[in-house]
């Protein structure tokens, strides 16, 4: 569900994005831009799938990129992209899902279809409630539940479409494909970072208690669900997972709680990147995730054998009010810094630093950044490996909303449409599709294969406040260079009546 974004500068605040005063839907939007799309590296395996009505008869797994909704709070990331590319190796790292940086996570791809969780709980015949499992098919172009029973009613848990919301939180759950298989972390929501006001004495509390992060892996056909590992109920598992051939890897924490001035905060201690062998069922230790630099390192994405990492450097150590304080002045001498961190020794190597940027956004692709500061009139490009910068084109809206294909794309307020440009070329294409409804942008959901789905339009009503009450989304595949061109040539989904984002 998309969120209201919010203008505010604190740790880890990218854009801006409320400024255009357009009316907000009721309801499933509060705002009517789409959310940052963040992209995967490919995993192994093609993709295919055959559907009948009411059922599922074969889908095979293929390589997976996942995108999905935008959970953004005040002072959180929001439209920043992180793109694994085309590095081509042995072995090499792939994004395969990030709740917490644009949603990637909630929908899972193959060259074919689309996986993703329903978003709306339903109550089963026995009182408990549950998300369904659905699969997109690109070829007849129809939304099906992941079951090949075709009289079931998929309305009780033996259903392989069924997943409890007691076992598979909602929203909090993500979805990926690895080595031909489906899996899914069920985990409750990463409190890192997170304060409320309170009433009663002050001091650091005991570890939070949490329930094990539990991952499950499944046949692609949604059949053979599986536990196949539980992590330590100790720890918290952050909302993402990067995979090579062989295995997983995940960050691991400690969280506490701390109470001072009449407001409780959420920290985090042993913050650890971890590599999971799936088949042995053991974790390794890659490295800590403190350098001893004072800076919160994020992944952003990967390129060959290395994790591309940011982070806020304000040259110490910043306290939990002073990073949720209003007073954003703390921003003002902070530095916004990028490194590697090789996952085979462990090693950070910095390659690049921006002074006091505040708002602003990037993408990693390849064996390049691309980066821009709001208001600053370009984007620019920069070599991971030696920091070398370089201007990719000038674009007078040039926040990086996220990544199709090859091509970055940026939201132009004035027209809510957006604008491409090619990474190899720095040339920029302008797509005037919006919703044909709303006038907003459409909202781009997934690549499958060399099309793009995406909300095109809804059927509702504008109230007299301006709010739209939105009844029923419509989705469609378009090929990426109409997209790109602007050309409006949709090919509608047959869909159940739920929605995607």
């Amino acid at each position: 569900m998309k969120k209201k974004i919010a203008s505010i500068l604190l740790l880890g605040i990218s854009i801006s994005l409320c400024a255009c005063g357009e009316p907000v839907a009721e309801g499933e939007s509060a705002n009517p831009w789409n959310p940052a799309v963040q992209e995967g590296g490919s995993a192994a395996g093609e993709g295919s799938s055959a559907v009948q009505q009411g059922g599922l008869d074969n889908v095979e797994g293929g390589s997976a990129v996942q995108e999905g909704d935008t959970n953004t709070q005040a002072g959180s990331s929001v439209s920043q992209a992180s793109v694994q590319g085309e590095i081509s190796g042995q072995n090499s790292l792939s994004l395969l899902y990030d709740l917490q940086g644009d949603g990637l996570g909630t929908v899972c791809r193959s060259d074919k279809g689309c996986y993703y969780l329903s978003k709306d709980s339903e109550l089963l015949a026995d009182g408990s409630y549950a998300s369904h499992l659905m699969y997109i098919d690109a070829a007849t172009r129809q939304e099906i539940y992941l079951c090949s029973n075709a009289a079931c009613t998929h309305n009780t848990a033996d259903c392989t479409s069924v997943f409890l919301n007691d076992e598979f939180p909602p929203y909090t759950t993500g979805i990926f494909m690895w080595n031909d298989n489906l899996y899914l972390m069920a985990k409750k929501m990463d409190q890192d970072g997170s304060s409320s006001t309170f009433t009663g004495a002050e001091g650091i509390f005991g570890p939070v208690e949490s329930k094990p992060a539990t991952l499950y892996r499944m046949n692609p056909d949604g059949t053979d669900r599986r536990k196949v590992y539980a992590f330590d109920p100790t720890v918290t598992v952050e909302d993402f997972a990067l995979g090579d051939e062989e295995g997983l890897y995940f960050i691991t924490k400690k969280l506490s709680t701390q109470q001072i001035n009449g407001s409780t905060y959420q920290t985090a201690a042993e913050r650890k990147l971890i590599y999971l062998d799936v088949s042995a069922k053991t974790e390794k230790e890659i490295c800590s995730m403190g350098f001893g630099d004072n800076i919160s390192w994020n992944i952003i994405g990967c390129s060959g054998r290395r994790l591309v990492v940011c982070g806020v450097d304000f040259g110490r150590v910043v306290s939990p009010e002073e990073l949720h304080d209003d007073d954003i002045r703390i921003y003002d001498d902070s530095d916004e810094v990028f490194a590697t961190l090789n996952v085979d020794d462990g090693t950070l190597h910095e390659f690049y630093r921006v002074h006091a940027p505040k708002s602003r956004s990037w993408a990693v692709y390849g064996n390049q950044l691309y980066f821009s500061v709001d208001g600053g009139g370009c984007i620019v490009r920069v070599d991971l490996d030696t920091g070398e910068e370089k201007e990719l084109c000038r674009i007078t809206s040039n926040l990086i909303w996220g990544m199709i294909g090859d091509r970055l794309y940026c939201y132009d307020s004035s027209d809510s449409s957006y604008r491409f440009v090619n990474v190899h070329t720095g040339e920029i294409s302008h797509s005037r599709l919006v919703n044909k409804t709303t006038g907003w942008s459409i909202d781009l959901i997934t690549e499958i294969g060399d099309q793009v789905l995406v909300l095109y339009d809804s059927d509702g009503y504008f109230k007299g406040d301006g709010v739209f009450h939105n009844i029923r989304s419509h989705y469609a595949l378009i090929d990426k260079e109409d997209l790109y061109a602007g050309v409006e040539e949709y090919a509608p989904i047959t869909m159940k009546g739920g929605r995607i984002n």
